[in-house]
């Protein structure tokens, strides 16, 4: 599943995230956008302000699509083909409910590796308050993507996120709700 089988709600809710990151990642960074999608819709958005984008996925298309992005095929499986402290910003949009959570570790260790100092992770998720929401508005209205929202492991609330960023030391520099409460975003600081 993937942003291939996004209606015209789903692609309202992805242009809302992105608005709230935007706003937050640096001017003229270098930025890893993990699960972008096959179209790298975030990474399109942000072209102008930043320097250089590569989006990674395994539904992606691989290829320039811009003169500062970049697009590669891949899966996550222990570790990102990058040296480390390539980048400035990794951004993970509403990617990581669908991550095993055996690997949410893992992911993280290699988000510290290749951000550099005071690198960022900016992320939004779902919170616990949106699973009776989206499952009746997928399952039941049928109005967003069933085979999306029946992939998710894992709501996240405030605390969850902030054990994860203290695992990996990380500090927990933002966190806001967006979208009613039913979406969080968060900036995790290196």
């Amino acid at each position: 599943m993937g942003t291939k089988d996004f209606n015209p709600f789903d692609l309202l809710i992805c242009r809302l995230r992105a608005r709230v990151v935007r706003r937050a990642l640096p001017y003229g960074s270098r930025v890893l956008d993990f699960g972008c999608g096959h179209q790298a819709l975030f990474l399109r958005s942000v072209q102008d302000v930043i320097q250089h984008g590569v989006g990674i996925d395994y539904d992606a298309d691989p290829g320039r699509i811009g003169d500062n992005l970049e697009i590669r095929q891949s899966a996550f499986r222990d570790r990102l083909d990058f040296p480390d402290e390539s980048f400035d910003s990794v951004t993970i949009l509403a990617v990581l409910e669908h991550i095993p959570l055996d690997q949410v570790d893992v992911l993280f260790q290699e988000f510290r590796r290749v951000l550099r100092p005071d690198g960022q992770v900016l992320l939004t998720t779902p919170t616990p308050l949106a699973k009776p929401v989206l499952e009746f508005l997928a399952f039941r209205l049928k109005v967003i993507s069933g085979p999306e929202i029946a992939d998710h492991r894992h709501y996240y609330s405030r605390g969850d996120l902030q054990l994860l960023a203290g695992r990996h030391d990380f500090t927990l520099a933002a966190f806001q709700r967006f979208l009613l409460g039913f979406n969080c975003y968060a900036m995790l600081q290196k």
